[in-house]
């Protein structure tokens, strides 16, 4: 049976109202990312056409539209293609950004995840038998006020799964 003194339970508590899918980076990326496959597969259309072109140019026997349309439509494919990869990559840096600024704000000062050391300790204990360095890594980052974006993922699983191992584990009040 876990002792947890009043206030480990009122974190645990809080925890579990926090709203886990607001620091989901699969599901926020995912729901941003959809302009970014348009512009890709309208920039791989052009540049599809752009190569048939090019090779209908080579060809002999087959009317051609000139060198110049060709090339325009072979890179306009592309600018589209590096826009699409450079929207993306500016997308994946907002959402690495919101998603530590909702961490920081769970953390607070106190950080969140190292007041719920006990618990997050007894889960450990119980599923992988001790705690694994990953997650001792990422209660000292919490307790020092800084998530990194590595430890993103590691944080929300950690905290959905210490939620529901505590909720199955602990009798009611």
């Amino acid at each position: 049976m876990l002792n947890l003194n009043r206030t480990e339970q009122q974190y645990i508590e809080r925890a579990q109202h926090i709203n886990l899918h607001d620091i989901d980076y699969d599901s926020l990326l995912k729901h941003r990312s959809h302009h970014t496959y348009s512009a890709l597969g309208i920039g791989a259309c052009f540049f599809m056409v752009g190569i048939l072109l090019f090779v209908a140019e080579i060809l002999p026997d087959v009317p051609s539209i000139g060198s110049i349309p060709v090339t325009m439509i072979l890179l306009t494919g592309l600018m589209v293609i590096f826009y699409a990869l450079r929207y993306q990559r500016e997308i994946e840096t907002r959402v690495t950004y919101d998603i530590l600024q909702r961490i920081q704000a769970i953390e607070g000062h106190d950080g969140f995840l190292w007041r719920m050391n006990t618990i997050i300790n007894a889960y450990c204990q119980e599923r992988y038998g001790g705690l694994p360095e990953s997650i001792q890594q990422l209660q000292i980052s919490s307790q020092a006020g800084g998530i990194e974006m590595s430890e993103i993922r590691l944080y929300k699983d950690v905290l959905n799964n210490t939620i529901n191992w505590y909720r199955n584990n602990m009798p009611e009040d």
